[in-house]
Order: C-alpha cells, then sequence, then structure tokens
C-alpha cells in the first residue's frame, strides 16, 4: 500500500552559496515552512530585481529500512523557475519552469535506516530559455518553492495516472497508465457516498483504457456542480495499491452562436486572475487559494475565470470543481516567443499542465498560444496537436490581440481593448475574425487604471466601463462571453503599472477589497441582496458641486429615496441604457422629484422648468445663461416671488455650498418588500470593524492563513471614504502576521492576512489613535 507524507515543515532557507552543496554553512539557515517565498516583497516601490536570485532549502528525513522494495519519489507542485534537486549530495533532477509539478525517483540515491537530507537549489532569475520570460512582461515570476511537497512511498506494482475521457454521457473512458502490464484494476464510483458502479477489469498491459457505463449519470454543471469520487484498485500478485480522484461528466462546447454547457446555451461573464499577493508573491497555500474561487463565483456572481498567464494552484482549481466556476488555463507566456529550446520548454510545460489537471470538470479550454504574441505557424500547430493528443475532449484557444490572426485552435479567443467609455463595449467580430468560434479574453485593463482612492468620478467611470462590456456582451448573438481584465491588482515590472510597481487594473485590489467596478458584476447574481449607491452625496466630489447623476447599483427591483426623510420618488433599472444587463443599474438624474409640486404648489410643467433653471444655477454658476435668467425671472413672477425666494429655492432643493446637511434614504425592494436601505449624510460618528470569514485556522499539509478586513465606518455603517488612519496590529500566540505591522487605511478600508505557527489560542489586537480591536483566534 502505497504512503504519502507531506514534507511541508520544518526547511532550512538561506542564499545559494556553492558549500551548501558539501552540506557546510546550513547552520546560518533560517527554519521555514511551504509554501515559502524566497524574497519578502514590499507591497510597492520596489526594485523587482531582488527577486532574483538563487536559493537553498534543505530537509532531511528517516527512510526506513522497509522501503528498500518500495518505489520513493519526491512531489514538487511547483518551484521557481529552475530547480536543481539533491539527494545525499547526489544531483537526481534539474526541473525547468515554474508553474508545473515534477516528480523525482529517489531511491537509488537513498541510505535506508538511516536520515536522509534534500536539498533543493531553487533558481528565480529571468532566464530567456524558461518561459515566461524572454521578453517584457507585465507581471512578476517571485521565487522559491511556493507550492506543497510531497514523499511518494509506492509499492512496485502502482498506478501511475488515470484519467477520464468524457463526452458528456454516461458512457466514457478510463484510461489507467501502471507501472506493470499485469493484474486487476478494480474500479468503484461513487456520487455523494453512494456506489453507482463496481467492475474489476483485467490488464495485460501497463496502458489500458476500460470502458465504463453509468446508467442516469447526473452531469455537473455551474448550478449544479456534481463530483463523482472514483477508487482504482490495482490489484497485482504482489502488491494492493489504490488510486483515488474526483471527476465530472459534463459536454462543454464553443459553437458559432455562442458555449453551451451540457446543450444549453450559457453567456460567459468572468474575470482573469494572477495568482500573487502582497508581500509573499504566490507562495499562499489552500485557502487563500479557495477564498479567490468563492469570491468570483458568489461575491462577484461570475461563471468564468481564466488563470492569466500560467496554470495555477491545484486547490483553486479543485474548489472552481465544486463550486462550479469554469475555467480557462493556459500555458505560461507573455507575448515573448523564444528559440527552439524555449519552445521545447513550453511544450513540456503544456504536457504538464494538461496531465495535471485533465480531470478537472470546470476546465472547459486550454490556452495553447502565448498571450498576446504574434503568429507561429510551426510552433503553434506543435501546442494545438499536443493538446488535442494529451486531452481529445477539450476545445483549444490561443489568447491574441491580433485581428484576422492565423486560426489554428477551436476558440478564437481575443483580448479587445477597443472600450473607450464613448464606444461601443465591444468589437464586432467580423472586424476581428471569420464565422467560428469567439471568446473575449480581455478588455477594460490598462485602457482605465484606477485605484480606490482615486476621485469618485474616476472610480464611477471605471464601473460603467465595465457594465458596457457587460451589456455588450450580453446582447451579443455572435460573442461566448467575455472574460474582463482582471480580478485583482498586481505587481509588475518596471516597464508597466503606475510608476510603483503595481498594475491598478483590478475591480479588487491586491488585498481582495472591491472598486466601485466590482459591483458591475455583483449585482448580476440573485443570491446576495445588493444596494450600493455609488455616490458619497458629497458635492465637493464634484465639479461646480453639480451632481448630475447618482449611480445606484442594485439587483433588487426599484428604489425608493428620501432627502430629509421627505420622499423624492421612486427609480427604476436603466434599462434603456443598458438594455442586455440582467441587472442594470438605477439611475438617478433628479433629487427634487414631486417636491416642487408639492411644496411651492407649482403645476408639473412648471416644477420641471424650474428644476432645469436650478440644475443650470449648479452648472454655470454665475454665468448663467440669458435663457436660464429669463425662465427664472416669468417663474419667479408667475408664483409672486422675489429674488430671496428664488435663493431660498436653490439652498433647499439642490443642496448647495454651506447648506444645512442632508440625509439621503434609498430603500430597495423586491416584489414590494423592503430589503435593505442605504443613508447618506456628512460623518460625524465613527467606528472600526473588523471582517473575515468563517473559516477555522487549522494545520493540515501544511500551514494555515486567514484574511482580516478593518473598515472605518460612519454612524449609518458606510465606509468613510479618504480616511487614511494608521493602524498599528499585534498578533500573539499561534499565530504570525504576514507583512508589515504598522499599515495604514486605503481609503476607509485596509487587510491583511494571517498564518499559524503550531496549534493552540492566538490574538490579534488593533490599534488606532481612537480605537482598539481584540480579535481572539483559534488554531486546530
Amino acid at each position: 500500500m502505497k504512503e504519502i507524507r507531506s514534507l511541508n515543515f520544518d526547511w532550512k532557507f538561506g542564499a545559494y552559496q556553492e558549500e551548501h552543496l558539501r552540506g557546510l554553512g546550513l547552520e546560518k539557515f533560517e527554519r521555514v515552512d511551504l509554501p515559502h517565498h524566497a524574497v519578502l516583497t514590499p507591497f510597492n516601490h520596489f526594485d523587482e530585481k531582488i527577486l532574483l536570485g538563487v536559493f537553498t532549502y534543505y530537509k532531511e528525513f528517516f527512510a526506513e529500512p522497509s522501503w528498500k522494495d518500495k518505489t520513493i519519489k519526491l512531489y514538487f507542485e511547483g518551484v521557481l523557475h529552475r530547480a536543481h534537486v539533491y539527494v545525499n549530495g547526489h544531483l537526481v533532477s534539474i526541473h525547468n519552469g515554474g508553474y508545473t509539478p515534477f516528480e523525482v525517483d529517489i531511491k537509488d540515491y537513498l541510505n535506508f535506516g538511516e536520515i536522509n537530507p534534500i536539498l533543493v537549489v531553487a533558481d528565480s532569475d529571468e532566464h530567456q530559455e524558461i518561459p515566461p520570460f524572454g521578453g517584457l512582461m507585465d507581471y512578476l515570476g517571485y521565487a522559491g518553492i511556493y507550492r506543497e511537497v510531497e514523499l511518494r512511498i509506492l509499492d512496485a506494482h502502482h498506478i501511475i495516472d488515470a484519467y477520464v475521457e468524457s463526452y458528456g454521457e454516461g458512457d466514457f473512458k478510463l484510461h489507467v497508465k501502471t507501472s506493470h502490464h499485469q493484474g486487476i484494476l478494480d474500479v468503484k464510483i461513487l456520487s455523494q457516498g453512494s456506489q453507482v458502479y463496481h467492475m474489476p477489469h483485467e490488464i495485460k498491459s501497463s496502458t489500458n483504457t476500460l470502458y465504463i457505463t453509468l446508467d442516469h449519470p447526473i452531469l455537473w454543471d455551474v448550478n449544479h456542480p456534481h463530483l463523482y469520487d472514483i477508487e482504482i484498485t490495482y490489484k497485482s500478485i504482489e502488491t494492493v495499491d489504490i488510486y483515488r480522484f474526483k471527476f465530472g461528466i459534463r459536454k462543454a462546447e464553443f459553437k458559432t452562436d455562442g458555449f453551451y454547457l451540457n446543450g444549453q446555451k450559457i453567456k460567459l461573464m468572468g474575470l482573469n486572475r494572477h495568482q500573487s499577493y502582497p508581500y509573499v508573491g504566490y507562495a499562499m497555500p489552500k485557502h487563500a487559494q479557495v477564498e479567490d474561487a468563492n469570491i468570483l463565483k458568489y461575491q462577484l456572481g461570475l461563471n468564468i475565470v481564466r488563470t492569466s498567464h500560467y496554470p495555477q494552484s491545484k486547490h483553486f482549481l479543485d474548489r472552481c470543481d465544486e463550486i462550479g466556476l469554469l475555467v480557462f488555463e493556459e500555458i505560461p507566456g507573455w507575448q515573448h516567443i523564444g528559440d527552439e529550446a524555449w519552445q521545447n520548454q513550453t511544450l513540456a510545460t503544456l504536457k504538464e499542465m494538461i496531465e495535471r489537471d485533465r480531470n478537472h470538470p470546470s476546465i472547459i479550454l486550454w490556452g495553447t498560444r502565448i498571450n498576446e504574441s504574434a503568429d507561429h505557424h510551426d510552433f503553434y500547430l506543435k501546442t494545438s496537436a499536443l493538446a488535442k493528443q494529451l486531452d481529445p475532449t477539450r476545445q483549444r484557444g490561443g489568447v491574441r490581440n491580433l485581428q484576422q490572426s492565423e486560426f489554428l485552435e477551436d476558440v478564437y479567443t481575443y483580448n479587445d481593448f477597443s472600450h473607450t467609455g464613448k464606444t461601443p463595449g465591444l468589437a464586432k467580430r467580423k472586424s476581428i475574425t471569420k464565422n467560428v468560434p469567439y471568446l473575449v479574453t480581455e478588455y477594460n485593463g490598462h485602457m482605465f487604471p484606477t485605484k480606490r482612492y482615486d476621485d469618485e468620478l474616476k472610480r464611477i467611470e471605471h464601473m460603467k466601463r465595465h457594465l458596457n462590456v457587460i451589456d455588450n456582451m450580453m446582447g451579443s448573438k455572435e460573442i461566448s462571453g467575455a472574460i474582463g481584465w482582471c480580478m485583482n491588482d498586481y505587481n509588475t515590472h518596471q516597464e508597466f503599472g503606475s510608476g510603483d510597481r503595481v498594475c491598478y487594473h483590478g475591480v479588487l485590489d491586491m488585498y481582495r477589497i472591491p472598486k466601485l467596478a466590482s459591483l458591475a458584476y455583483s449585482i448580476q447574481q440573485e443570491e446576495i441582496p445588493i444596494l450600493e449607491v455609488t455616490s458619497t452625496m458629497n458635492i465637493g466630489e464634484y465639479p461646480s458641486g453639480h451632481i448630475k447623476e447618482i449611480y445606484v447599483m442594485t439587483n433588487l427591483d426599484e428604489v425608493k429615496l428620501y432627502k430629509n426623510d421627505v420622499y423624492i420618488g421612486t427609480y427604476f433599472k436603466d434599462t434603456k441604457k443598458y438594455p442586455h444587463l440582467k441587472h442594470a443599474p438605477i439611475v438617478i438624474t433628479d433629487l427634487i422629484g414631486e417636491t416642487l409640486e408639492k411644496n411651492e404648489q407649482m403645476t408639473k410643467r412648471d416644477a420641471e422648468a424650474t428644476k432645469k433653471v436650478l440644475k443650470a444655477v449648479t452648472e454655470y454658476g454665475n454665468k448663467l445663461p440669458l435663457k436660464y435668467k429669463l425662465r427664472m425671472l416669468f417663474l419667479l413672477k408667475k408664483y409672486k416671488l422675489g429674488m430671496e425666494d428664488g435663493v431660498r429655492l436653490f439652498y433647499t432643493y439642490m443642496g448647495g455650498w454651506g447648506t444645512k446637511g442632508v440625509i439621503y434614504r434609498f430603500e430597495g425592494y423586491k416584489n414590494k418588500e423592503l430589503v435593505k436601505v442605504v443613508t447618506k449624510e456628512n460623518n460625524h460618528d465613527y467606528d472600526f470593524i473588523l471582517e473575515s470569514d468563517e473559516h477555522t485556522l487549522t494545520i493540515n499539509e501544511t500551514y494555515d492563513v486567514k484574511r482580516y478586513v478593518i473598515k472605518k465606518v460612519n454612524q449609518h455603517q458606510e465606509i468613510a471614504e479618504y480616511a487614511f488612519d494608521p493602524l498599528d496590529i499585534k498578533v500573539h500566540g499561534a499565530i504570525e502576521l504576514i507583512g508589515p505591522s504598522l499599515i495604514t487605511l486605503t481609503s476607509g478600508v485596509a487587510a491583511f492576512w494571517v498564518k499559524t505557527k503550531h496549534q493552540g489560542e492566538g490574538q490579534i489586537i488593533i490599534e488606532s489613535s481612537t480605537h482598539t480591536l481584540i480579535e481572539e483566534v483559534e488554531v486546530l
């Protein structure tokens, strides 16, 4: 029977020196756990060359005498970007590429019954022959052993690999590769714990294809992501080996008129994801990966994610399987195609990616081109053919930013950055390619970078641009869907970003805190009621103090507005501006409503004329055009009002400079029932609140992490925009802080992660100049 041992704790780590290969200098090393980032990276304003280096990881383990007849392998989920693996001083493997796993047979180098040292030299230099490097690149590669490591003790007769080849029906193929060519493969399939298939299969080859039939299969889809458990027992004369994994049955197909899942047409709405985090780069364990998938599916309401621009954590993909989040996974790269050695390495990485991930039902498309690269006929023939050979069930795409590019794949995947805020959200397919399956794989992004602390108008414009593209995509009969750029802000090279090594392209920031643009997506879902007023209603945010329109982002039916408890009006979704959205925003351009008719006894026609005059005064000030002056004089005379009454009307109904504070209340209704209320007024009372998910910190194969979000809120629990209070974070006991202890709010919100050190009790203390928050933490 095989045994899997996690090797993620108690490594020794340091900058590489040649003497380490002789076992010297290791006493100066620090103790680290995996996943590990070799270089603590500042949040911004740093030289990315600090990530380039060679690092040593050292660990010892005892090789049991009983292992002499076993197969012993080391399995690495990911090492950035070239790994030299030594056992007992012997170089046993060199692996190039940081985004895919590799396995090393170490049996011949072990001393059984003794302590055996493992030494891994992790080289994070941007070697020209290793993708994604060789040209300019709009993301960082980071450094270290950033994913898990296992020791695999296998019987001589064991299963090497197994995967399901399914086309969405109850009849499918099970491919099994074994270390020997004889024996019995006993296959069991379970559905939610109940056995639905059991059959022994005799084999006479090490490469086997078994034909399986399931009666009445339950299909995997985005709303009901049903997973089967499969257990394959390999029985030979000498040993028994068990191999387990999960799979789903579904048919995914891109056609010229859209994307179909199990025969049902689905519009794909998603975002690209970089797997990086503040301070630690890629090095985050399972829960952080799971949380990102949950954010995409549940908080943002998406149905697809692209793993830009490389294969991502198995934990992220596992969670996508579990929750029904579709995935477009692609090979590492960014615009550059290297020489023959570089291309061969890409083919090797493509093979490793598909062999690792082809049992994931969430993956519907393989990316077989380098992102935004030029056409390369011979190279891309090879990548497409290899993907088809390794997995004939999935279609292939190749992300380009070229119109009329050579089409060697199954789906024309295109980065469309044509939208400027005034132009249509997306280009017509016929201007980009022929009548072929078509998917937009990036939009917006660098066209309108936006920070969470930008002024209100810019943040709202950022949101509008995402709304415009989504609306255009939803209304198009020829576009399968669109995947926006991108989920979260990320660190990058000096040639990109805002000069501080950050690209502010996300709808979330690097801490996964939402920007207003995230609401364009989240209001399209039904599960969580949303009512967000995107304006603070402060006239100082607007030129001339004139608030022309208010975007209310909601998935509710209607909103009633009250001003100082006076009913202004009921407002509905703007389906004229956004005709194709499931939930269009509510756009309010009238903050006066019927109050002039009720309070001033004006006719409806005169009230509308007065509104126009009052809005013009706000916009033009002392330079009011003559037509508005004449109209105002006429109205004042008609209602026997003086100039002081005109001034009163302006300050009463427009809330101009120096007026008494105004309180706006927005009530959101669903099926005529009140669901949520948002109140906007000047801030005068403040509090701090600490939020996190319900995850309990638990040490398993690795340490665990948890994200906390701290908000400064006003008397109505609204975020205090532009608050930049300093915060001092102290942690005690069983946890430690990721990143600096002294941080500041960023426009009213900050976030941080803690990681486990050991089981037991921990405590988080957060201090501002006015408040202290204490959070007790338990680590299991």
